[in-house]
């Protein structure tokens, strides 16, 4: 029976990063302050004084604890994808061992796929490992099963969106500071900048805030916001703006799935690009 082959790069990476104990103690200390900041919002809307079997308030008090862990969750990703996956490449040519895999028979695809699979999978851990803090939520009722691993599917979607730019910068700058730098500079400008840009664009046409614009499909923070608002509902300060749940509308009705899909394409671009100018053999290629 033929092996079943495994990509070797992958291997390699999630090896070096368990051997240290520095991985075991950031999981531990991450989920350490996921936990207290739950339970201290846990505790702080116990006491806030609702009236018991309040039904209104008891669903407020489920949505606004529920955004706060998926939101702290969901932050890691933003953050630590980043810095994980600006110097997947450029390490490699720091250390002068690029040439080196790029002469193996592993080919430039097995190699970018394992570097961003291989970042994936180190914050995937400290997902799981934060799994029984998250389940807190079914405690104040009203989360599904199925929210929950839609959550985690937007997760890993997420950080492959963000990752697969981290290894295109990667790949074509030799510094990492530099890598890193700009894809998060890229990072601030999907989440800040298209919210900047809505608001001046509604400010010179007054249009309602309630429709977004369509620049917000590369936001991955408001496609967790159309998975909230459909699942569980928004905050006030965030629902009383922003409307996906039972609207009219095309695009935002169907927000969710249409910004997956933009950002798949995003993906897609980012990797084929990376996988291009890392090959050696490609047309124009310097010698």
């Amino acid at each position: 029976m033929k092996k079943y082959k495994t990509n070797a790069v992958y291997i390699k990476e999630l090896k070096q990063s368990v051997r240290s104990l520095k991985f075991p103690a950031t999981v531990g200390l991450y989920c350490f302050i996921l936990a207290v900041i739950g339970l201290f919002t846990l505790v702080a809307m116990s006491a806030s004084g609702y009236t018991l079997y309040n039904s209104y308030t008891i669903k407020q008090d489920f949505v606004i604890f529920c955004s706060i862990l998926f939101g702290l969750e969901f932050s890691l990703v933003i953050f630590v994808v980043p810095a994980i996956t600006g110097g997947a490449i450029s390490s490699e040519k720091d250390h002068g061992t690029l040439d080196i895999l790029i002469a193996t028979s592993l080919g430039t695809p097995r190699i970018i796929i394992g570097k961003l699979l291989s970042a994936i999978s180190k914050l995937m851990l400290y997902v799981i490992s934060s799994l029984p803090i998250l389940a807190l939520v079914f405690t104040m009722g009203g989360a599904s099963l199925a929210t929950l691993v839609k959550y985690i599917l937007l997760i890993i979607l997420t950080a492959i969106y963000i990752g697969s730019f981290g290894i295109l910068m990667s790949v074509i700058y030799r510094k990492t500071s530099t890598a890193t730098a700009i894809t998060y500079i890229w990072v601030m400008f999907i989440t800040l900048g298209t919210i900047f840009i809505t608001f001046i664009s509604n400010m010179l046409s007054l249009t309602d805030n309630r429709f977004l614009n369509p620049i917000f499909l590369l936001n991955p923070v408001v496609t967790l916001f159309a998975l909230l608002d459909v699942q569980i509902g928004l905050p006030d300060v965030i629902g009383n703006y922003i409307e996906f749940q039972n609207n009219t509308d095309f695009l935002m009705k169907n927000w969710f799935s249409i910004s997956l899909i933009t950002q798949a394409v995003i993906t897609i671009i980012n990797i084929s690009l990376a996988n291009h100018i890392l090959n050696p053999f490609r047309c124009g290629a310097r010698k």
